[in-house]
């Protein structure tokens, strides 16, 4: 139906010549409680691999050196399409573009193979966004997040381990409806557990709709 449809051939966006973004899926099938994309963005659509693929060719012939593949949740990309995240990567990889990343990844669906995939493609950059919200599994149930805390930290772990020099970043949010000071306590010791390279830190802010 017409709200499924992707719109095709619109211009890239290029922060310079040798940067650019490539959107690879638009809207999210998440709902976390606090945020609104699904409600205005409406649920997760990919893009075909082909399309993607002959764009960053286009990119790489014109000069671009590095390409950014956004996506609300890019580590869902292809489901139901018979294509996949860390299979798009590979392709990319393979087309001699000088530096790949992407963002954002959700920890839910971030899995060995895409860490793998990772730490064997030459031309994916060691950097992973992987925002963890919360460090109590109370408050991130809340946030319905479908994760715990011991599920992010050996997600963490193991992609530390196969990429020994990986650039680790992340999001949190502080004063989460009901959080306490004990809970809250919990976010700082997985801060301190993880070593991250950066965060970016948000007071909760209550959304109409949500």
């Amino acid at each position: 139906d017409e709200e499924n449809l992707i719109a095709e051939d619109l211009p890239v966006k290029r922060l310079n010549a040798w940067h650019a973004y490539i959107t690879i899926m638009y809207g999210c099938n998440n709902f976390c409680s606090y945020c609104i994309v699904p409600y205005v963005r409406g649920r997760e659509r990919s893009r075909r691999a082909d399309d993607i693929l002959r764009e960053a060719e286009g990119l790489l012939q014109s000069g671009v050196k590095e390409i950014m593949l956004l996506g609300q949740n890019v580590n869902s990309y292809g489901a139901g399409t018979g294509d996949s995240f860390p299979g798009l990567l590979r392709r990319l990889d393979a087309l001699g573009v000088e530096r790949i990343r992407f963002m954002t990844s959700h920890p839910k669906d971030a899995t060995q193979k895409l860490f793998e995939t990772m730490a064997r493609c030459e031309k994916v950059a060691p950097v992973l966004h992987l925002p963890f919200q919360a460090g109590n599994d109370r408050v991130l149930r809340a946030m319905n997040r479908h994760y715990d805390r011991e599920t992010y930290l050996q997600k963490v772990n193991y992609a530390k381990k196969v990429m020994p020099d990986l650039v680790l970043t992340s999001d949190v949010i502080v004063g989460f409806p009901g959080e306490t000071d004990e809970e809250f306590e919990e976010t700082i010791s997985l801060i301190q557990s993880v070593h991250y390279d950066s965060l970016f830190t948000f007071i909760f802010s209550p959304r109409p709709g949500t």
